[in-house]
């Protein structure tokens, strides 16, 4: 028997339809199905797609995702069959998971009305291509269910459509999915983003966050090979250049000539590898795991050196051990490497390496833990701090451009919290500053403070902040999740060496050797005192 599959018209569209039912206890992954059609239409396609079947009637507004699978005529030129025997099959791009012991619907529409027909069978008829024998039973749990002009649905409780159902069978009990990084981006430099001074060589390139350490490769583009900049050829800035000097806002790099005179130059355009460091990584990966399966992360990933530290760049440790959707706090940071200083250290080929071990109940062929690689993503964070000092000192960086932190305007360590001027109603003699503070070896809390007199008009962003020392002292902490209480103290009774004031501001810096244990504070609070 023919039967015709109905006339596509509406949204809320009753299909032909047949139920099936999964009867694998723990679900199954299916990869195709197929039908068998007596007519097809000669100009317009043909869609299938899959449905739950609550109480046994086929939804009627939504599919399963992916199910969807639509033929063409010229597709369908060679399906139909007068015998029943010419099998089209409806491929899924990828396999299906249908849960074991419920109900299902595939479904059938198109916009050629009357075009389209597949073969089923009704109890109690003939067998295609006899009289004598006729069918007594349906073979799988289910029923076809007919559209009335696509509007309501009629089961036909005693008749099936002709179709197979495939489904997946994984060989293996167990597998690993590896996946690598992918070479940093580029970046477009700012306007004139080189610096030098006469008569020197050394070049200085304003890049924020670039991810470098000091004698590793930098590729620079961008500029016009023949013209010249501040006295140096483009060609002579292009290229693959080696690191000499690094800090969280630039770097400086060697060109093959002098620079003319004290100036930034290079226009705009000139673009720049980067690198990415890390120092928090999160993996987010979609996946579904069948409640026999597992699946474990782990990942590899490559050393680099804090500003302030004295980590060996270019390892890589032993693999870790990485929770889907997690932090993973690094002891100390990692990196991103470009392809040239990939290929620069040795024994590495890619500088971030994650890999999926995933694992099934054994002899079970039917289930296997999937990851959607459109929705799977490492989120990196790199802390940006530094530990500064004006001269060489050990445990502290040198910046290129180094601004003490008393400066009203610029002082040059990368992290700080500055609060926002506070106006009083009546003058102050005194300050208190009490905070709850992280912070373990080699790193710092340093608390500065400014104000302006009462009964004057000066802009208190003008005005220089002066270093306040600590009422207590307070050890290192230990663990990630430690704080204590830190009490400082501005004039007042305390000290009686401040003048009145009705306006203040308060700058914290924080300083860190090893850019992966940083200090933290929390419960920022402070109280005038005449």
């Amino acid at each position: 028997m023919a039967k015709e599959v109905n006339h596509e018209f509406n949204k809320k569209i009753h299909p032909l339809a047949q139920t099936f039912f999964v009867s694998e206890p723990d679900g199954v992954f299916i990869t195709k199905i197929g039908l068998f059609f007596s007519e097809v239409s000669s100009t317009l396609p043909v869609t299938l797609d899959v449905r739950t079947a609550e109480k046994g009637n086929p939804s009627t507004l939504e599919y399963l995702p992916g199910s969807v699978v639509t033929k063409t005529a010229a597709q369908m030129s060679s399906a139909a069959s007068a015998a029943g025997t010419t099998e089209t099959e409806f491929v899924f791009d990828e396999p299906m998971f249908l849960n074991g012991g419920q109900q299902y619907a595939f479904c059938l529409r198109t916009a050629a009305k009357n075009k389209y027909k597949v073969w089923t069978s009704l109890v109690g008829d003939y067998k295609l291509g006899t009289t004598q024998e006729r069918v007594t039973r349906q073979i799988e749990p289910g029923a076809m269910f007919k559209s009335q002009a696509g509007l309501s649905y009629h089961a036909e409780v005693n008749a099936d459509i002709k179709f197979k159902i495939y489904r997946a069978s994984f060989t293996a009990s167990s597998g690993t999915a590896i996946f690598k990084d992918d070479v940093p981006p580029v970046q477009t430099l700012g306007t004139n983003p080189f610096a030098g001074a006469a008569g020197d060589a050394t070049i200085t390139m304003s890049m924020n966050n670039h991810g470098f350490v000091v004698n590793e490769k930098v590729n620079i583009q961008g500029l016009t090979a023949g013209s010249s900049y501040n006295g140096i050829l483009g060609s002579s800035i292009m290229g693959q250049r080696t690191v000499t000097g690094v800090d969280g806002n630039a770097l400086t790099f060697e060109a093959d000539s002098n620079c003319d005179s004290a100036i930034s130059f290079g226009g705009t355009g000139a673009t720049s590898t980067r690198q990415y460091k890390m120092d928090l990584v999160q993996l987010q990966a979609a996946e579904f795991v069948p409640t026999p399966c597992e699946t474990k992360y782990s990942g590899v990933f490559t050393t680099t050196t804090s500003l302030a530290g004295t980590e060996s760049p270019g390892a890589q440790p032993a693999a870790i051990e990485l929770d889907n959707y997690r932090d993973t706090l690094f002891d100390f940071p990692r990196v991103i490497l470009s392809d040239s200083n990939e290929a620069n250290y040795a024994g590495i080929t890619e500088s971030t390496k994650i890999t999926a071990t995933m694992s099934g109940l054994a002899g079970n062929n039917a289930l296997s833990p999937v990851i959607d690689m459109q929705r799977a993503q490492l989120i990196a964070i790199t802390n940006v701090v530094d530990r500064q000092a004006s001269g060489a000192t050990t445990g502290y960086n040198v910046p290129l451009n180094y601004v003490a932190e008393t400066d009203p305007k610029n002082g040059s360590s990368l992290a700080k919290h500055i609060t926002k001027p506070v106006k009083l109603e009546n003058g102050a003699t005194g300050l208190k500053i009490l905070f709850g503070g992280h912070r373990m070896e080699g790193s710092h809390i340093d608390v500065y403070f400014r104000s302006t007199l009462t009964g004057t008009d000066s802009d208190i962003q003008q005005k220089s902040f002066t270093a306040v020392p600590a009422d207590n002292d307070v050890p290192n902490d230990v663990n990630r999740s430690t704080f204590h209480d830190y009490r400082y103290t501005v004039g007042g009774t305390f000290a009686k060496d401040q003048r009145e004031f009705d306006q203040y501001q308060i700058k914290l810096v924080f300083g860190a050797q090893n850019s992966s244990n940083v200090p933290r504070i929390k419960d920022l609070r402070t109280i005038a005192v005449a």
